[in-house]
């Protein structure tokens, strides 16, 4: 499911980028119980995160992850490792690459303003 579904699509020279907005949930399993009571299909991959579908389209992620930002995405872009060496070269300081239990290698940067940019590509 990871890094398809129906999504924004931006062109960067010949890559495509996915962007997915992830929402902020307290408690994952109220969130879930909320979106499956509106008829949208919620996969739990971890105690902290999971992905909302209905009719096999990912629409967005639920995160209960503390964190300062703002605002969060994922992008889901063809190459991890390129995107992480334009945000070191953007002076920006990335997390470490790992592999997620929902099948993807990623990381995190924040913006300058403090959004939190979840940049991967599918393992």
């Amino acid at each position: 499911m990871a890094g398809g579904g129906y999504r924004v699509r931006m062109t960067a020279g010949h890559e495509i980028v996915v962007v997915t907005p992830i929402l902020k949930a307290r408690d994952l399993t109220e969130s879930a119980a909320f979106y499956e009571h509106l008829a949208f299909t919620v996969d739990i991959f971890s105690d902290d995160y999971a992905f909302v579908t209905m009719a096999g389209h990912e629409l967005l992620h639920l995160a209960t992850a503390d964190s300062p930002s703002v605002a969060a995405v994922y992008v889901n872009v063809p190459s991890v490792d390129d995107w992480r060496t334009r945000c070191i070269s953007a002076h920006r300081t990335p997390t470490a690459i790992r592999h997620r239990p929902w099948g993807m290698r990623e990381f995190t940067v924040m913006d300058p303003a403090g959004n939190t940019l979840r940049i991967g590509t599918n393992a």
